[in-house]
Order: structure tokens, then sequence, then C-alpha cells
């Protein structure tokens, strides 16, 4: 095994390189993946710009698949040529969130390529434990797609989804395309996603959407047509708070919003409590993961969502750094998905 291997490493907030870095061994407890697909993630743009806390260098990368390389000690049942994907969070199991049921909220927690160094790498280090078997028929950008899957699955869990429910959608990227799907297979009605992009908008069709509506001066009328009366279900995939403020009004009373997409931790919005409690209204947070990576995982071996039509472009780790400053924008783009 070479001593060395190619990464992207953020030196520290704007700055990132490829460039050969330590080939990481592994421990008791661990085993070393040669890593054949990392999807690029917003939580990857936030800490190349240091707008998540973490510690320099890292080498970032969470969403990822790849085959086993090397085995330490006392690490179970794996074997090197095993193809696998990783759950990428760390938890203790020892404090009181991880008792509880709750390990997405571990006081303790660690993540890969988040708090320590991840898969935008020839091979990355991970616990036995967070490992996953995948099948051969698996492509490993499909594999490396169960972590934004199984996000998507959680909150799908928190929202509690009801036969027949009709469900808006804010935001046509990736996380918004999943939850389009999981939605539609889930027992929705109607599932209607409103995006800026129309070559987005073009892929929720050919994935199930109901109706598509695209984002502009005429977007409230056109939402409000195609149920006069409001959704049960209104999900934010977009991360922009006035997106989010606006989207109460198409809430049906008894209606639940889902917020999906990450604002910025300084974003306020402005509410009325009086219209929640008049209306009935619920308002539903979802944060990361939570043991759904075993259900994620069934869902994309037994067909139920499609990712492959999100996965555009595939890079090499070289592209990475212009795309970070900005060498390709958000539009251009569904899943980037770096083949190191």
């Amino acid at each position: 095994m070479s001593e060395t291997m190619r990464a992207i490493v953020f030196e520290a907030p704007g700055q990132v390189s490829v460039k050969e870095v330590p080939y990481p061994a592994p421990g008791p407890g661990e085993v070393t993946i040669e890593v054949e697909a990392c999807g690029l993630c917003g939580t990857d743009c936030h800490l190349f710009h240091g707008d998540f806390p973490a510690q320099y260098p890292l080498i970032p990368g969470h969403e990822f698949a790849g085959v086993i390389a090397e085995v330490g000690l006392d690490s179970g049942d794996w074997h090197i040529g095993d193809r696998v994907t990783v759950d990428p969070n760390i938890a203790c199991g020892q404090c009181h969130f991880c008792r509880s049921g709750h390990a997405n909220h571990c006081l303790n927690h660690q993540a890969i390529g988040v708090t320590r160094d991840g898969a935008f790498a020839e091979f990355v280090v991970v616990p036995a434990r967070n490992v996953y078997a995948i099948e051969e028929e698996l492509t490993f950008n499909e594999a490396a797609m169960v972590e934004p899957l199984s996000c998507v699955v959680y909150g799908l869990q928190r929202l509690r989804l009801q036969a027949g429910d009709q469900v808006l959608i804010f935001g046509a990227g990736p996380m918004g395309l999943l939850l389009m799907q999981g939605c539609k297979y889930g027992g929705a009605s109607t599932v209607t996603i409103v995006d800026l992009n129309e070559e987005r908008l073009a892929v929720a069709r050919s994935l199930g959407a109901t109706c598509t509506v695209l984002a502009d001066d005429r977007q409230e009328a056109a939402i409000k047509k195609i149920t006069p009366y409001g959704y049960d279900v209104v999900i934010d995939a977009t991360g922009v708070p006035s997106v989010v403020e606006g989207s109460l009004q198409y809430l049906k009373s008894g209606g639940k919003l889902l917020l999906f997409g990450v604002c910025p931790t300084e974003a306020k919005i402005v509410i009325s409590p009086f219209e929640v409690y008049r209306r009935d209204l619920e308002i539903i947070g979802t944060f990361a993961l939570c043991h759904t990576f075993d259900a994620a995982l069934a869902l994309l071996q037994n067909h139920v969502i499609q990712v492959e039509p999100l996965i555009r472009p595939v890079l090499s780790l070289e592209d990475v750094p212009a795309v970070l400053k900005g060498g390709r924008t958000a539009l251009d783009v569904l899943k980037a998905m770096v083949r190191p």
C-alpha cells in the first residue's frame, strides 16, 4: 500500500488544494475504504466558506461509497474487497440523546468529512460499525446517495405523511427531488414542485411530479390554482428564509410545514403565532439522519427511488477547487459526484 494518497484539503476557510497526504491506515475497530464515488454537498460548500465549525486543515466529503482496502483489528466480519457505503455520523452511544433514541443530537457528535477527514480522497478510514454492505447491482454513484436519501427518510418519518395528502415542495435540487419521490411513493395524492430552473423542473416531471411551477412573479397564482384550499403538506428544500416565510400562505388549515432546507444560522423569519394557533398548523424541523441508513439503502436497492437522473456532473478531484470557487454555478448542477 502506498504511503501517500491524493486528497482535497481545506487548508483554511476559502483555501482549497489537491495535494498528497498520508495514507490513512486503520486502527482497531476501523477499516480503510478506497473511495469510488463521493457526492458534493451543500455542507462541503459551507465548510469551504467557514460557515460551519471545523478544525482545519480538513479533507471534506461525507456522501460516499467504495471498496474496503484494509481491515483493522477487531473490525467485525468485513473483508478486503467488500463493496460498501458509510454512515458518516459517529455517535457516542452513551449520552442522554443517544440513549433516548436521538443519536443525531449526540452531545459528542463527530462526522466523517466534517469533524474528521472525509472521502474527497483516494482512501478514507472509518469506524467499522458505520459501514454498510451494498449489492453488486448498485453502482457506486447510487450508493453514494444513500446518505442524502437517509436524511430524506428521516424527514419523512418526522413529517408523518398521510395517504392522500397534497404536497407542495419548494426547491427541485437533489434533496427536493428525493423528497418528491419519497412523498409520491409514501401516499401523497399530488406532489407539486417549485423551482427557479426549468431544467430541474423537467427532471422533476420525468420522475413523476404531478405539477411543476416556475418560481417567478406568477408563481403564487399558479400554486393556488392547483389546490385553491391549500396543501396538506408544504416542504422547504431551499434553505432560503424568504421562501420559508412565504410558504405558510400555501398551507391548508390543519397542514404541516417541514423545514428541510438549511437556512443561514443567523436568519430570522416573521410568522403569526395567532395564525399557527387558529389554523391548527404544524411546523416541523428535521436534522440530518437518525437510524435511517438501512431504510434508505433498501429504497435504492429495491429501485423505489431513482437517483441516477440526479447525478451530474461527474468530477475528478482536480475539478473540485474550481467548482467550490464558483467555476460552475449552482444552477448548472444537480448532484455533483466526485470520482477519485
